[in-house]
């Protein structure tokens, strides 16, 4: 059994973080590296904890045996005893309007109230952007998330401000109330998710990081929860596939041992998960209630910054 752990960021539990609750997304990284290194028929055993402090804690104490997902930065990384993959989801600071707002772009918000919770990374950001783009801030401060909200739903907010994930979070609950919201592209602010391990089993690390990776390089490879098994027999024919599919799908018998795993570890990982692509649409994409357009998220090819290292 993988016993993994999810930051569920419960809303005004802290606020050093503001991410939205993620919780499918991480559940799904936590399946894919459980089927890579378990079977087919591993089990993973979920331990919520309220924001990234706890989580943090939780597995240097040796409580779960990964986190998902959490903030990759210097805080979170120097002194902390954690191994962090590369960046697996692109988070930031964004902002929402009303649906009928004639705003498009964050820069045409200079002038308008904008409100977010006080005495939070975001107020930073948002605050920084503001004059470091020489535009008139306008700030309407709250200490508490739903009173921002029922301002918000009111009219008396030009924009919310907070990272994209949450956005998208309180744009699914206002749907429900049928109020309508926009979320602006772009992020003012960088911060990205990783996954993370302790620093003291580096087989392990690696591992991790390279279900990481071949998640990426399958959609980059066009290999999907529904193709997977067509593609492993072609990747099998020396002159059927090229070099990097036949390395992700076994075919070239190098990807598990170094790795301590068999061949046909990537196999598994798709037809337990499907691809990077496939579970961000499910879990935070357009087939999810949260419809958070990939962003940043996107594969390199297509203006992301979401690239595999070399299978090789």
């Amino acid at each position: 059994m993988l016993r993994c752990g999810i930051d569920v960021e419960e809303a005004e539990y802290t606020t050093a973080d503001d991410h939205g609750n993620r919780q499918a997304f991480d559940a799904d990284l936590c399946r894919a590296v459980a089927a890579a290194v378990l079977g087919k028929h591993a089990r993973v055993a979920v331990r919520q904890y309220p924001d990234d402090q706890a989580s943090m804690q939780a597995l240097t104490r040796g409580d779960v045996d990964m986190v998902a997902t959490l903030t990759d930065d210097f805080t979170h990384s120097a002194g902390t005893h954690l191994q962090f993959t590369r960046p697996v989801l692109w988070d930031g600071v964004g902002f929402l309007v009303p649906a009928a707002s004639p705003v498009t772009r964050a820069p045409q918000l200079s002038g308008r109230k904008i409100c977010f919770l006080s005495e939070t990374q975001v107020e930073e950001s948002v605050r920084a952007w503001f004059a470091r783009e020489h535009l008139n801030f306008v700030p309407f401060p709250f200490q508490e998330e739903g009173e921002m909200e029922a301002a918000f739903v009111t009219g008396n907010c030009g924009a919310l401000a907070g990272d994209r994930t949450r956005l998208a979070q309180t744009r699914a609950a206002m749907a429900r109330h049928q109020e309508k919201a926009r979320l602006l592209s772009g992020t003012i602010s960088k911060d990205p998710l990783a996954a993370a391990t302790r620093d003291d089993d580096p087989q392990w690390a690696t591992l991790v990081n390279w279900v990481m990776e071949a998640l990426v390089q399958a959609e980059e490879s066009g290999v999907t929860r529904a193709n997977v098994e067509r593609m492993r027999v072609l990747a099998a024919t020396p002159a059927g596939a090229d070099p990097t599919l036949r390395f992700l799908l076994g075919g070239s018998h190098q990807i598990g041992a170094a790795l301590g795993l068999d061949n046909d570890w990537v196999v598994r990982v798709l037809e337990a998960t499907g691809n990077y692509g496939e579970i961000y649409a499910r879990d935070l994409g357009v087939e999810s209630v949260m419809k958070l357009p990939r962003g940043e998220n996107k594969l390199h090819e297509d203006g992301g910054l979401m690239i595999a290292l070399p299978m090789k």
